[in-house]
């Protein structure tokens, strides 16, 4: 446990950095219960092609409101996003800050 305690500190503290994140504006989604086969919340982020979705690994409470419009910036991991989709898994984000749009 306290192997498990001192890794997740240790990628906290790199999360913080905010050095080349992406920006962009958002809308916050819920794809459904992930213990039935749904994604859970994820953002639904504006960029070059169109919107795509990204799932975050540390979406705040308070911004966890279906279809709210969000100005985020984050970056993206090394983690796949477990979800019955097709491969490659899409790569989990970390949200560097947020705020309502």
């Amino acid at each position: 446990m306290l192997l498990i305690a001192v890794a997740i500190t240790a990628s906290c503290k790199k999360n913080n950095d905010t050095s080349n994140a992406i920006c962009a504006t958002a809308v916050v989604k819920y794809g459904g219960d992930p213990a039935w086969d749904g994604v859970g919340w994820y953002l639904l982020v504006d960029d070059s092609t169109g919107p795509k979705p990204e799932y975050p690994e540390n979406l705040a409470a308070m911004y966890r409101v279906d279809g709210l419009p969000v100005n985020v910036c984050y970056k993206k991991t090394n983690t796949d996003f477990g979800c019955f989709c097709a491969l490659p898994f899409p790569k989990m984000i970390i949200i560097t800050s947020i705020s309502k749009h």
